[in-house]
């Protein structure tokens, strides 16, 4: 017991590089760190980064079978599969270290909004992005240098720093950018681009347009049409919403998003037609601009809940 104390003290020590020139010769002489100077030379050629984990024990299995070789003793054999059962666990604990730290940095930053609810995000690179209500948008924060990508649903206007490449993606269709300010608008499984400034190029199935100031582009039936605007931000921002011949359930789902109600339509008001201007501010004020000039009666309790006669 007390020679094999001596030993692993020595072998300690010899790893803090504090041995003194006798018992660097002794320990050399007894043979201790064979095993282990083949486990340590194994360690030193990990990359972790680039770490392929199933080479990486194959390369571990053919190890064992050069140290643990059927001409050793059976102290040595059980010597060597400790210290490959130590070089086993330091390669468990130093890969899942890595692939740990990789999956929390890739990790996406979601930003909501509730009913009623406007956010401004500032991106890494100085880009703005407002975000309408009941909407979202996610991105990679960590690694926004190489991955300038944004994943959106619901509304949103984006100012993007000129010379920052930009993609915004959705589930109908995708917009790139190279310093710009647009509007994109997937609600009410609507696809629409409006631009502000610069240049955007959008895609939708098939189709691929390019916009410039004052151009925007809406998807139905399957492609993209083209129309014009002529405001200098989307009106959602300043408070408002204006429509032209748009089919009124729309609409109601747009007064859901803007304020806390809830709107009973019947379907055969659901295909008539809104053109003129909704307030975000005040509720009351939307609704008789909304139903008093469709001729449509409507009734609203104390929860806000509104009726249609």
């Amino acid at each position: 017991m007390e020679n094999k104390f001596l030993k692993d003290n020595l072998i300690a020590r010899w790893l803090d590089n504090r041995l003194n020139d006798d018992e660097k010769q002794a320990l050399n002489t007894s043979g201790e760190l064979d095993d282990l100077k083949v486990v340590l030379d194994d360690i030193d050629t990990w990359k972790v980064k680039k770490f392929d984990t199933e080479a990486g024990l194959k390369n571990l299995k053919e190890r064992k079978k050069l140290v643990i070789s059927p001409t050793l003793s059976q102290q040595k054999q059980q010597k060597s599969r400790n210290w490959l059962s130590i070089a086993a666990s330091i390669l468990i604990l130093i890969t899942g270290s890595y692939f740990s730290w990789n999956y929390f940095s890739n990790q996406a930053t979601t930003i909501k909004t509730v009913i009623a609810e406007s956010k401004t995000v500032n991106l890494p690179d100085g880009s703005k992005v407002k975000i309408d209500a009941l909407s979202n948008i996610s991105y990679n924060k960590k690694d926004w240098e190489h991955n300038r990508i944004i994943k959106l649903n619901g509304q949103a206007f984006f100012d993007v720093t000129k010379g920052s490449t930009f993609k915004v993606i959705t589930k109908t269709g995708s917009i790139k950018v190279l310093g710009t300010q647009f509007n994109v608008n997937t609600s009410n499984n609507k696809f629409e681009v409006k631009c502000y400034e610069g240049k955007v190029a959008v895609s939708y199935k098939n189709n691929q347009k390019i916009l410039t100031r004052g151009q925007s582009t809406i998807a139905k039936e399957n492609r993209l049409y083209s129309t014009t605007h002529t405001t200098n931000t989307p009106t959602w921002i300043s408070g408002y919403s204006k429509y032209t011949e748009v089919d009124l359930l729309a609409i109601i789902k747009d007064l859901e998003k803007y304020y806390k109600t809830k709107i009973e339509l019947q379907k055969k008001y659901e295909n008539l037609q809104f053109t003129g201007t909704l307030t975000h501010k005040d509720l009351n004020l939307a609704l008789q601009t909304l139903f008093t000039s469709m001729e449509i009666n409507y009734i609203v309790d104390k929860n806000n809940i509104v009726t249609i006669e």
